[in-house]
């Protein structure tokens, strides 16, 4: 019995090794065609989750077109955003930010499409500063909106700009006093200068004597009845009248036009105005009621107008027009805020 059992269980062994080869066999083409996969899958993985990663960075870029001006000068600066497509962008409010720098304007550029599924915005400003020195345009924050809802605060570059005056560096040295020269004593001018004094002397007292003596003609001093509203806009029609721009006195037309404005705020808001330069009619005139709006128009206005003044600056037929516009709106401005003024006076008054 055991001589027959043997071979039989040997046989079974040897049956169930073959089954087993033949399954490995059939599994090891599979194997060898998945094993590429399961190597790439992990860099697969690593480099979608970057790719998305990616598509949620937009890019902030600030870039002027030039780093050395002049003081006066427009300086170009733009604002350029490359966002995905889906995103929003939301430029803030760029004045307070810039400190000793003014904005002359903006413009927002429309979007554009800069490779597949990127998009790019600007904001170009025109800026423009009144001193010099080396400045700085402080970083600035746009903010973007993602299609998840995800906000993402994006910071510019500060960039240095050196501002220089536009006199040249002889000019900006003064040149010392000449000694007085000797001048020999003359004393015919004096003589001249008593007999004419007495003349005029003489002249004035016959034409007393000769209106006192004067029966039944009364003298009578006009009055000033108009508004310094009025006497503002009837100088300015009366500048215009004159035609300096046409005939090439651009100095002396904003010079005249200047002065202008600001005998009109002194007569209306109680400012010194005689002989003042801007910044010191500027300091007085913040002391007064006007609006932060209303002040920074003055301000501007006058600022250009010493552009032309003192910095030789020739304006466009265009700023020439909005000049004397802007002329007519700070009086427009100042008239509404004084009726303001008024009508709350009285609705005061009234309440007690």
């Amino acid at each position: 019995m055991k001589s027959i059992a043997l071979p039989r269980h040997k046989d079974k062994r040897q049956r169930e090794k073959g089954k087993r080869q033949k399954r490995t066999r059939q599994f090891f083409p599979f194997a060898f065609y998945l094993l590429p996969f399961i190597l790439v899958w992990p860099f697969i993985r690593i480099s979608t989750l970057l790719l998305v990663a990616n598509e949620k960075l937009a890019q902030l870029k600030a870039s002027v077109d030039n780093t050395n001006i002049t003081v006066g000068d427009i300086l170009q600066l733009n604002l350029e955003v490359k966002r995905p497509k889906a995103a929003g962008v939301a430029f803030p409010t760029i004045g307070p930010q810039l400190k000793d720098w003014i904005v002359r304007d903006s413009v927002r550029s429309p979007s554009k499409e800069t490779e597949p599924g990127w998009f790019s915005e600007s904001l170009r400003l025109q800026l423009t500063i009144y001193k010099t020195g080396d400045f700085e345009i402080p970083p600035l924050e746009v903010e973007v909106v993602h299609s998840n809802g995800e906000k993402q605060v994006l910071t510019s570059d500060p960039i240095k700009i050196k501002v220089q005056s536009v006199l040249s560096g002889d000019q900006e040295q003064l040149k010392g006093i000449k000694a007085q020269a000797d001048i020999p004593a003359d004393y015919k001018p004096f003589l001249l200068l008593l007999a004419a004094l007495g003349a005029l002397a003489l002249i004035i007292y016959r034409a007393i004597h000769f209106f006192k003596n004067r029966k039944g003609i009364e003298t009578f001093i006009p009055e000033e009845t108009r508004s310094p509203e009025e006497i503002a806009r009837e100088a300015i029609r009366a500048l215009l009248a004159r035609k300096l721009v046409q005939k090439g006195y651009l100095k002396e037309f904003y010079l005249e036009l200047s002065e202008i404005v600001k005998r009109y705020l002194g007569l209306k808001l109680g400012v010194p105005s005689l002989e003042r330069t801007t910044e010191e009619f500027s300091r007085d005139l913040r002391e007064t009621a006007v609006s932060w709006e209303e002040f920074q128009l003055i301000k501007e206005f006058l600022m250009d107008c010493d552009l032309v003044k003192f910095a030789k600056y020739r304006p466009s037929e265009e700023e020439i027009d909005r000049i004397v516009q802007r002329s007519f709106d700070i009086i427009d401005a100042t008239e509404a805020n004084k009726k303001t003024e008024f009508v709350a006076q009285v609705t005061q008054e009234v309440s007690k």
